[in-house]
């Protein structure tokens, strides 16, 4: 009796060690450890855990990370070496047909395990301080990649009482207005002119200009007249009629340049008030002077004669004494 319940314990011992077993097994894949590889493609890293001695073919297939035949597969052994060692890293080189585009150059180029900054360099391609790059230089080529360099220039612009830099694509003046969204009118001036070239530190100026009519009320000046008199001598004169001042109503078409006034012109003149000439009398009798005053005596010595006078105006006179 005794016996028999030594077998059938030792019976339960080993069935309950092959269930262990089997378990084992099961959860390590057939008595395989899993261990880690790292998967680096490009920007993407994936960690993953495989069975040991798993091939590279395998692990990436079941990362589900395709390959093409000018992908390259750097790992020691190739693409058919098996996974023994922990934290394997497995490092994909990309084979890329990609298209860089500088304005309008457009450059295609085949390259495996590059970076943008690569195709940048095999273009010739360099980028000053205000360029835009549409990936970063770092990137990793991808196949179908399109590269695109876009040119911008530091502007400097005025417009509307206000300065401000600008970084713009734009390659003349015109079509920096229009990607500012600055509205030109028919009359306010652009320099440079629209059809200038731009360059780095160009500047552009928006002047506003606008009209605007003004009536003005103005005085309009009198004439003088002149008119001659004998009994007055030359040096002499007075105003007969005094003169007066007429009044004239000015339309002007005034100019005005970012609100300050620039110049008027005159558009129409109406007569509100004749003026009265003033009138001025001129004497012209001229003012005579002794030129030469002869003594003459008579001849009866009664102390009496008489003097020969000669004027400035060549008259002569007799003065008795």
């Amino acid at each position: 009796m005794g016996g028999k319940m030594r077998r059938k314990g030792k019976i339960r011992f080993h069935m309950a060690l092959l269930i262990c077993i089997l378990i084992s097994v099961m959860i390590t894949g057939c008595g395989k450890k899993k261990i880690q590889v790292i998967i680096k493609d490009g920007q993407t890293e994936t960690k993953l855990d495989v069975k040991e001695r798993e091939t590279v073919e395998k692990v990436l297939e079941q990362a589900e990370i395709p390959v093409n035949s000018k992908d390259i597969i750097i790992k020691p052994g190739g693409i058919h070496s098996k996974i023994t060692k922990p934290d394997t890293k497995i490092i994909i080189l990309r084979n890329a047909k990609v298209t860089v585009e500088d304005g309008d150059n457009a450059t295609e180029l085949e390259m495996t395990g590059k970076t943008v900054q690569d195709a940048l360099d095999k273009t010739g391609i360099t980028l000053t301080e205000h360029d835009y790059l549409n990936h970063s230089l770092g990137a990793s080529l991808v196949n179908g990649m399109k590269i695109s360099v876009v040119r911008r220039l530091e502007v400097t612009v005025t417009v509307d009482g206000e300065t401000k830099k600008c970084l713009t694509r734009a390659v003349d003046v015109e079509s920096f207005l229009d990607e500012q969204k600055i509205a030109v009118g028919k009359s306010d001036r652009v320099r440079p002119s629209k059809t200038t070239a731009l360059q780095e530190g160009s500047k552009i100026t928006v002047e506003r200009v606008s009209f605007k009519e003004v009536i003005e009320t103005e005085p309009i000046a009198f004439d003088t007249q002149v008119e001659y008199s004998s009994e007055m001598y030359s040096d002499q004169s007075k105003e007969k009629t005094p003169g007066i001042e007429g009044e004239k109503e000015v339309i002007y078409k005034v100019t005005y340049v970012d609100g300050k006034e620039e110049k008027k012109k005159v558009v129409s003149e109406k007569i509100k008030k004749e003026p009265v000439a003033q009138v001025i009398i001129k004497g012209t009798k001229k003012r005579r002077r002794i030129v030469s005053k002869q003594k003459v005596e008579d001849c009866d010595g009664s102390g009496h004669g008489y003097y020969i006078i000669t004027w400035s105006d060549g008259t002569v006179e007799y003065q008795d004494y």
